[in-house]
């Protein structure tokens, strides 16, 4: 045990002198040697204390700007005053039943000028046609019966033509004249047959003009119950079954 005490002393002598021999300190009582080789680096020593705070340094630069991105909304605000009324918006669409009513009531023009193209047509198709207001005098220069006469106007969608006022009684002499038949006399659409004396249409309607000759309407040798107009544009009576010209009225509307 001492022995190994003694070892442990001499170690640690020895060790003391190494460590002063690498520090540099000169051991006593010994001459300058040749230096040895460095040792090897220690192992680190413990972290010292943190210093005390030092002054503050100088502001950095500026920085790059941050991603953008949208905050959560903050609270509403009050309302704001009202503003001015704006513009007056477009028309919107109609609805559907309205939009049913349209296409109905555009049918039905379409069908109406349909029908009045058509019996156009049928007045121009005639010899001899003249427009006075709203309907078209028109003959082809046929003589007939009153009754046959008003079934010929019929088909053609007309009737035995009835002037209702002087400028109507005009135009239709201009007819007679332009289709050469002025020579004769042309039923006009009045008769007497229901009540002797009393002329109407043939709808038994009161007649609003009328341009007798004189002393006509007379009946003469009580046969006579069906009007004419002569190339004066005086009207005359005469019987409903002699051949007489026939010019047809149809109205456009």
């Amino acid at each position: 045990m001492m022995a190994l005490l003694k070892m442990f002393l001499r170690a640690f002598l020895l060790l003391q002198f190494a460590m002063q021999f690498l520090d540099g300190a000169e051991p006593q009582n010994c001459h300058g040697g040749v230096p040895g080789t460095p040792g090897h680096n220690g192992l680190p020593g413990r972290d010292g204390r943190d210093g005390k705070d030092g002054a503050i340094g100088p502001k950095g630069e500026k920085g790059e700007p941050g991603v953008n991105g949208q905050g959560t909304p903050g609270k509403a605000g009050p309302a704001g005053p009202t503003g001015d009324k704006g513009e007056r918006g477009p028309p919107g669409q109609p609805s559907l039943p309205a939009r049913e009513n349209i296409a109905d009531s555009l049918k039905s023009e379409i069908q109406h000028l349909n029908a009045k193209i058509s019996m156009i047509e049928k007045a121009v198709s005639f010899s001899t046609f003249r427009k006075v207001g709203q309907k078209y005098y028109v003959t082809d220069g046929i003589e007939a019966s009153f009754d046959n006469g008003m079934k010929y106007c019929k088909d053609f969608g007309g009737v035995i033509v009835l002037p209702s006022t002087a400028l109507e009684n005009q135009a239709l002499l201009k007819v007679l004249v332009s289709s050469g038949l002025s020579n004769k006399k042309q039923f006009i659409r009045v008769t007497d047959r229901e009540t002797e004396g009393q002329f109407v249409d043939t709808e038994g309607k009161q007649l609003t003009f009328t341009n007798w000759g004189p002393g006509q309407p007379d009946d003469y040798k009580g046969a006579q119950d069906c009007g004419t107009i002569t190339d004066t544009g005086l009207w005359d009576d005469v019987g409903c079954n002699g051949q007489h010209p026939i010019i047809c009225e149809i109205e456009i509307r």
